[in-house]
């Protein structure tokens, strides 16, 4: 008589309680032997191998593909006797053989990702690579629909696209397999398969020929049921533990693990966090009663079942409403008259109400807490082609102007319509509007989610004026905060004329006074604010401290600096002219006397330009030292002379920032000495030192580390920091530290214990490290330890000006905390760079003339002066995605450049940095030889928001290093167009 031996579902995990049947790697009747792989299965980790550990024949029945199967109940059978195909209907079989389940084809799973907190599934849109593809990190090799919009998928593992794929068309919930990364092209499986929406599989075929390995027909009467006890674990947090019991937990409640602090050990999530955290919108909707209706129900898609799940997850929020007539016309007047939309109005009209009512952005969070959030990110509900209501997020509209925002809406509203947009850009709303008056509503309520406190829907103008009503959420805010809330939005919309003015109204108020604006300081930042100023018939009084204009950047600063980087360049350049078949030149040394003449005719020279021009255009020039004596008077003491009193209706100061000397036992004695120098000190040399320590490894101790080298000095760089250059974006940093390691002694997280000894003699006691003490001795100490502001002599107190730590505290228009006092340039902190400051002068001007100019960080710049040169533009990917932008980047080292190769630069590379939303380049970072030249037309590029096709179009010449520009946004724009919606 045949034994029979029964084939069960195994256990992969202990929270695996089911498996579904994909595939039969064999048929009934065929010969099995041990170690045989005679299904695959989807468990909730992934596709497995069914591996059976018993010989026999493969007999029936066979649960059927696309079936699902608990664990440890019966796949199929195997039998000792050829022929036995099937077992009786009414047999039990008891005797189990053993299986095992192994990763199917040994690969990594790209899972489906969580792209937003109410998404659960996803659809697959296109494949942007194909079955045997090789698969690089950052790849994009698919694009799936959300709930939200239609996303890229990014893999971070080398290997070869292999299936099962899951083919177009199919639905994957959030974690599940999509297909799998092979390391070898050899265990490449061809396998495509189609999931339905109830996630079941119902075809198999070979993607190669279309064959056909297995079919199940979705079955319409069975609809997927939400079985949240057997539900998949959670994914892991990126780049943070959760213990497995917390995983389990989060999958059954539908909580994102990425939005929890962890209790455990080392910060790990455990079970705990879970229980305490807010479950998601879909545990939400499901634990609430839900009726039971006859009829065959289709499958929601996903945007529908976000709106479903949401809306019930509303329902558990205490809301009450509030209504307001309020009458628009002016508003919508007004914004027209400023070329803005009257939804752009309407949202600042409500962060300018919000100001004073800011219990209306809070939220309420679990378990009786109030988050307090001051920046304005407002949702503004948008229909979406082909139904629904996508809702983008107008974000720090407080700080932002008609014209930001209307320009930040223009992008958004078209892309949220398509539904293209970045899950940044539709993710955490603080308030939310929902305007249906344009379809002629008269009355509605709108209903607000888990995250905020209110939602204000917007109804069509009547006889009464438009209505305003909001729903809120009672644990945050009560009537009477409504109520006062929507009283004053009502007077700022119905009264714009004092917010959106066309006609510039100057801050300087009217007065008898000496000038109507003084600038404190001869600087680029003073210099230019001035010029600005003079040039739009402001009478200004400039007082300096030194006989001649210019301040750090001239005498102390960039161009003494470069006047000794050009003769070091020199002397660098000539070591390899051999290379390039020039001989004899390899000799060169330094006459310090004539350098030294040479640097110090060109500051003369400038200085004497810059007072000629500054008097020449009329602007009062005083040397002496300033200082407020109340908030519309200034304390003037003149280098010789009696002090004297100008009243004044506004002022900027621009006195920029002294060196930094940190507390080391022996560094202020040193200064007295003179064997210690700063930036501002170092320009008395007599000749270069034969050995000089450097402590601080930024811009300004990479330089001077570099340029002394190149003078024949031997020098040690002692940085506190675990890397020298922390301010250079990251692998640009890396490749030039380690040139520099070449060329100097750097020593990182470095303790300096005692800096002792004189000019000629001194000596640096430090701990590397590993803490080991070492001693360096040398001629002289260079601090280039940074900068910071000293205000200390100014008397701000009297004048009412607050700051911000050392630095004086201002907003993005130089307006410091006394309406009609500006500050700019290093004074203020940020970066502390001349063009810096000279942009933060003419704002300040700009805004002194009554115009709206803002200083955008963002579009600044740099120059590192090594050698090679770093430099940046803009943002770096990893800023940008600080941000919210979704940023990518493509890359191009100097060594594939022509011209490099011709003069033998080939050293670094050019970054190029692009919004992925709009093809916008947002930044450059470079390391070459001619950053200084290059940079010019990156900063074009960032600064008019050029696109990536507008540069690829643009002709470079041949051969120039330009070239690499159009290069680079070629390079980019293709990867985007193959990842895009097809």
């Amino acid at each position: 008589m045949s034994a029979h031996y029964v084939i069960t579902m195994p256990q992969l995990s202990d929270t695996m309680t089911e498996g579904v049947v994909v595939t039969w790697e064999k048929q009934i009747g065929d010969r099995v032997e041990r170690g045989d792989i005679v299904a695959t299965v989807e468990t909730d980790k992934a596709i497995m191998d069914v591996e059976v550990f018993k010989a026999g024949y493969l007999a029936g029945p066979l649960t059927e593909v696309g079936a699902t199967v608990p664990v440890s109940g019966a796949m199929g059978y195997i039998t000792d006797t050829q022929g036995d195909l099937n077992i009786a209907t009414d047999e039990v079989v008891t005797e189990v053989a053993p299986t095992e389940m192994i990763p199917h084809h040994s690969g990594i799973a790209i899972v489906m990702p969580q792209l937003s907190d109410t998404m659960t599934e996803g659809i697959v849109v296109t494949w942007e690579k194909q079955i045997g593809d090789a698969i690089k990190r950052g790849d994009i090799v698919a694009t799936v629909e959300t709930d939200k919009a239609i996303m890229d998928v990014e893999v971070f593992q080398e290997g070869f696209l292999s299936g099962p794929l899951a083919g177009v068309g199919s639905t994957i919930e959030v974690a599940h397999p999509m297909a799998f990364i092979v390391a070898d092209a050899a265990q490449v499986s061809d396998t495509e398969v189609t999931l339905s929406s109830a996630h079941k599989v119902v075809e198999a075929h070979h993607q190669k020929d279309k064959t056909v390995i297995s079919s199940a027909a979705p079955s319409a009467s069975a609809p997927a049921t939400v079985n949240h006890p057997g539900a998949a674990p959670a994914p892991r947090p990126n780049g943070r533990q959760a213990s497995p019991y917390a995983r389990k937990m989060a999958g059954q409640m539908g909580v994102n693990l990425s939005n929890l602090n962890g209790t455990g050990p080392n910060g790990v999530i455990v079970a705990q966090d879970v229980a305490q955290a807010r479950p998601s919108m879909k545990e939400v909707a499901h634990s609430l009663p839900q009726v039971e209706v006859p009829g065959i129900g289709r499958a929601m898609s996903s945007m529908e079942k976000a709106v479903a799940h949401s809306m019930t997850a509303a329902l558990t929020l205490p809301t009450f409403d509030v209504t307001f007539n309020i009458k628009p016309e002016k508003l919508i007047a007004a914004a027209k008259a400023r070329k803005v939309s009257v939804t752009v109005a309407i949202a600042k009209a409500c962060s300018m109400a919000m100001l004073k009512h800011p219990t209306l952005n809070n939220c309420y969070q679990p378990v009786d807490k109030i988050v307090e959030r001051s920046e304005h990110n407002f949702g503004i509900a948008v229909a979406a082609d082909g139904g629904g209501l996508v809702v983008p997020i107008l974000r720090s509209i407080e700080q932002k102007s008609l014209e930001e925002l209307q320009a930040a809406w223009s992008d958004l509203m078209p892309r949220a319509r398509t539904r293209k947009l970045a899950p940044a850009e539709y993710a955490n709303p603080t308030f939310t509007i929902s305007n249906m008056g344009m379809f002629g509503v008269t009355h509605f309520t709108a209903i607000p989610t888990p995250g905020i406190a209110a939602i204000m829907a917007i109804a069509a103008t009547g006889a009464d004026g438009m209505p305003v009503n909001i729903t809120a959420d009672h644990r945050v805010v009560n009537g009477a905060h409504v109520a006062a809330y929507l009283a004053d939005l009502k007077q700022i919309i119905e009264n714009p004329e004092s917010w959106m003015n066309t006609t510039p109204t100057s801050p300087i108020p009217d007065g008898d006074w000496d000038f109507p604006v003084i600038v404190i300081g001869g600087g680029p930042g003073g210099e230019d604010c001035a010029r600005d100023l003079i040039e739009h018939g402001v009478k200004v009084a400039m007082i300096n401290n030194a006989p001649l204009p210019g301040g750090e950047c001239l005498w102390r600063g960039c161009i003494p600096s470069k006047a000794w980087r050009h003769g070091a360049d020199l002397i660098r350049d000539r070591a390899h002219d051999a290379e390039k078949g020039v001989s004899g030149t390899n000799q060169a040394k330094l006459d310090w006397a004539t350098l030294e003449q040479h640097r110090k005719s060109i500051l003369q020279t400038r200085g004497e330009l810059a007072l000629k021009t500054d008097k020449g255009v009329k602007i009062d020039v005083r040397e002496g030292f300033a200082s407020f004596i109340d908030e519309h008077t200034m304390h003037i003491q003149p280098p010789q002379g009696e002090a004297y009193t100008l009243r004044f209706g506004a002022a900027v100061i621009a006195t920029g920032a002294p060196p930094f000397v940190p507390p080391i036992p022996g560094a202020m004695d040193g200064l007295t000495s003179g064997g210690v120098i700063t930036s501002d000190t170092i320009w008395n040399l007599p000749a270069p030192p034969k050995k000089m320590a450097i402590i601080g490894g930024g811009v300004i101790g990479v330089e001077m580390a570099q340029i002394f080298r190149d003078f024949g000095t031997e020098i040690l760089m002692l940085e506190a920091k675990d890397r020298i250059l922390a301010e250079v974006e990251d692998e640009i940093a890396k490749q030039l530290v380690e040139i520099l390691k070449q060329e100097f002694s750097v020593v990182t997280s470095a303790k300096i214990n005692q800096i002792s000894g004189n000019v000629g003699a001194m000596n640096v006691a430090y701990a590397d490290s590993e803490g080991n003490a070492q001693q360096f001795a040398c001629d002289y100490v260079l601090m280039a330890t940074g900068k910071r502001p000293d205000t200390s002599k100014l008397n701000l107190a009297s004048a009412g000006v607050q700051l911000d730590g050392a630095a004086i505290k201002v907003d993005n228009r130089g307006r410091s905390s006394v309406p009609h006092i500006y500050a700019v340039g290093d004074v203020i902190g940020g970066y502390m760079l001349a063009h810096t400051a000279a942009t933060q002068g003419r704002v300040a001007a700009s805004n002194l003339l009554g115009e709206d100019h803002q200083y955008n960080q963002d579009l600044d710049c740099g120059v590192t002066f090594s050698r090679p040169q770093a430099g940046f533009v803009g943002l770096s990917t990893t800023q940008a995605k600080a941000r919210g932008i979704d940023a990518v980047e493509a890359k191009m080292p100097m060594s594939i450049d022509a011209k490099a190769m011709i003069t033998g630069e080939t050293h670094g590379m050019i970054k190029l940095v692009a919004d992925k939303a709009t093809n916008k380049i947002i930044g450059v970072h470079f390391l070459t030889e001619h950053t200084d030249t290059l940079i010019g037309e990156a900063v074009m590029m960032v600064s008019a928001g050029m696109t990536l096709k507008q540069v690829a179009q643009a002709i470079h010449p041949h051969p120039t290093q330009t070239e690499l520009f159009g290069e680079l946004a070629r390079r980019l724009m293709s990867r985007l167009r193959r990842t895009a919606k097809k």
